[in-house]
């Protein structure tokens, strides 16, 4: 850990610090009563009752001689960091964050929700949709009045596009909201029982086009704050750390190769989205496999593949002449080739608009940015000189604060700072990670985003 503290480290740059991700805790009492507001007569209550997000029970609502058989998957336990009180009292109190804003060394912060991070999964319609509405309208209350420097997240249903356009229209145009968190998938039941995933893009059950659209008519930033514990391979029933690493990182692969494949960043240039909690290694790697893919996959390569371009004679030749303990059947390279013949050819990128390596990198370099938290040693992947085109990726700094990574606000300062102790990012760098890339992002889908801000007259380097 390094010894300098917030205000070391502020003194060393000639930036802004925009945090793309702190979060706040809801204040029940007060939320409770938001959501009785919505007709929700069990209040918050209604939430804790509901199943997981597949409609499996809560792990501790299992007794331990069931979970063998049951398979509910571990779920966060002691994920508050309760040993800082001034810390927990600040992220349910924004006035009090607000006044340790510079005793943090943060010049401005995005404020997603908490528990709020699992209401757009939620299967009942009405919990879902009059929650995700409680939760918007008791945001907009308590953080009224500290927007020049805290900037709330509104929470933003996803299970049909109408539900996602109706509640965008009331979170933006009715309650002022400018950034807004989509869920990033919904659970669709399979006939005759199970469920699948639905990431909205390619494949989904309905055309999510008017949504993509009326974030960009409305100039409204989208981050997806969605995770992947209790998907198949992150199910452990006894170990919590197992079904949480690499879950955030999951469900934004699995939105973003979605939103790729299914054309959405090809036909919305100008959306702006941000993938939180996961780092870049996972979007590194996607572009690179996107871009090999489409060599071998893509019309180019893929005649290589082509049952009808085999020899099958000589095939058959070759294995007689070389047998050794094979034992060659004559016309076996015909059946050979037959079994792989298909009527359903396609061309995978046709709905992406990519003809090239080029495309994949200008598509997610122009739509998408990555959240990554302070002591994440492999941001660096982000600036990566060896990226397609030379080009990198929108890393942005998201601290977490508020939750379990964070043991103590004060440090996250310092340890991000840690990137140019190390030698991970230049000064340049870390500039674009901590500041220049988020601002970035928020102007790109509105140019007056940091009007009446502190960040209002800044401009990137």
């Amino acid at each position: 850990m390094s010894e300098m503290s917030p205000s070391d480290v502020r003194e060393r740059l000639d930036h802004p610090v925009v945090d793309s991700d702190g979060h706040y805790w809801e204040h029940w009492p007060d939320l409770d009563r938001y959501v009785r507001d919505e007709g929700i007569s069990e209040g918050l209550n209604a939430l804790w009752a509901t199943g997981t997000f597949d409609g499996s029970p809560h792990w501790a609502g299992v007794a331990p001689e069931d979970r063998p058989r049951v398979r509910p998957f571990r779920q966060t336990w002691w994920g508050v960091p309760f040993g800082n009180t001034d810390d927990l009292a600040a992220a349910m109190a924004p006035e009090l964050m607000y006044r340790r804003l510079d005793e943090l060394g943060l010049d401005l912060a995005l404020c997603y929700p908490t528990w709020g991070l699992v209401v757009p999964s939620q299967r009942n319609d009405e919990i879902r949709r009059g929650m995700c509405r409680a939760w918007n309208c008791y945001t907009a209350d308590v953080y009224e009045g500290f927007g020049d420097r805290l900037v709330p997240v509104a929470t933003i249903p996803t299970s049909t596009p109408q539900e996602a356009v109706e509640a965008l229209d009331h979170a933006v145009v009715d309650l002022g909201f400018k950034v807004v968190m989509l869920g990033g998938f919904a659970v669709r039941a399979l006939e005759g029982g199970g469920t699948w995933i639905d990431s909205l893009g390619l494949d989904s059950a309905y055309d999510y086009d008017p949504l993509w659209q009326r974030l960009v008519e409305l100039g409204t930033v989208a981050g997806f704050h969605s995770g992947s514990m209790g998907w198949s391979g992150r199910r452990s029933i006894t170990n919590f750390s197992y079904n949480h690493m690499g879950n955030f990182a999951g469900a934004s692969e699995a939105t973003l190769k979605s939103l790729l494949f299914g054309g959405v960043l090809h036909r919305f240039p100008d959306l702006r989205l941000a993938f939180l909690e996961g780092g870049t290694t996972w979007a590194v790697q996607l572009v690179h496999d996107v871009i090999g893919h489409y060599h071998k996959r893509g019309p180019e390569g893929l005649p290589a593949y082509d049952p009808d371009a085999f020899d099958s004679d000589r095939f058959d030749r070759l294995l007689a002449e070389h047998a050794g303990k094979l034992n060659p059947e004559p016309g076996f390279g015909a059946q050979f080739a037959d079994f792989f013949r298909t009527p359903d050819v396609v061309n995978d990128f046709e709905a992406s608009g990519i003809t090239g390596p080029d495309d994949v990198i200008r598509q997610i370099s122009t739509s998408c940015w990555f959240g990554c938290e302070a002591d994440d040693p492999l941001t660096r992947l982000a600036f990566d000189p060896e990226l397609p085109g030379g080009i990198p990726l929108n890393a942005v700094f998201s601290s977490d604060i508020a939750h379990w990574d964070v043991a103590n606000m004060v440090d996250v300062m310092p340890e991000a700072y840690e990137q140019v102790e190390n030698g991970w990012l230049d000064e340049p760098q870390f500039r674009a990670f901590m500041c220049d890339n988020a601002v970035r992002l928020c102007t790109g889908a509105a140019p007056g985003f940091f009007k009446g801000t502190v960040l209002e007259d800044y401009q990137p380097a």
